[in-house]
């Protein structure tokens, strides 16, 4: 995952690593020794295929039009808007990351304040990759004490976490996972649920 002013708390738990390795000392060294086919003939091994990189969004008004932006959260939100590309992480199968901030302002200083909002897009090598990521958020959040809500996004199962007032919304949509975050205060706290959810479903609906 991604992210240049400061992080929300909710969505630090999207860019959580989870790494695993196995050890099986019962399987064979590969090697790219020819072997005698039945025939007599030899046969080279041939690498398996590299899995295409997942198309994602080449900038914010691309992956959420502002006008509908304002739509779903029923008002705009004014401040700066960042795009920030990530980088592929073959440890957890994820093969790109893109990351919107919406709404970011600066103190007197000229110091950014953290996002209103904030959409992050990642792509996997495969599907099942994809939901074990959201599983993995989905468990360490409740593990710090964020409430959750099961929700639909344009019919697909996702999950809204709550904690310390903001809302985050995480799905997968086939071999990509979407991260949406409200920070506190940005629709009223029993609107929360409902705003993040229609974010989702705009980006859901321009990802297809």
């Amino acid at each position: 995952m991604i992210w240049s002013a400061r992080p929300l708390a909710a969505a630090a738990l999207v860019g959580m690593l989870l790494t695993g390795c196995s050890n099986d000392k019962g399987s064979s060294p590969t090697t790219g020794s020819p072997s005698p086919s039945a025939s007599g003939q030899t046969t080279s091994a041939k690498p398996s295929p590299t899995p295409a990189a997942v198309t994602l969004p080449a900038s914010c008004e691309e992956l959420v039009p502002f006008g509908d932006l304002d739509k779903a959260l029923g008002k705009p939100l004014f401040g700066e808007t960042v795009y920030i590309k990530g980088q592929a992480q073959p440890a957890i199968h994820r093969t790109g990351r893109v990351t919107c901030r919406y709404g970011i302002r600066r103190n007197p200083q000229g110091k950014p304040r953290p996002a209103l909002l904030e959409i992050g897009v990642s792509g996997y090598t495969d599907a099942e990759s994809a939901t074990k990521r959201v599983q993995a958020t989905v468990s360490a959040s409740r593990s710090s004490g964020a409430s959750t809500a099961e929700v639909t996004v344009d019919g697909t199962p996702g999950f809204v976490l709550i904690n310390h007032g903001e809302s985050t919304l995480v799905f997968a949509q086939g071999n990509r996972t979407v991260a949406v975050t409200l920070g506190p205060g940005v629709v009223a706290g029993d609107k929360s649920v409902q705003a993040v959810t229609a974010v989702g479903t705009v980006v859901a609906r321009n990802l297809e």
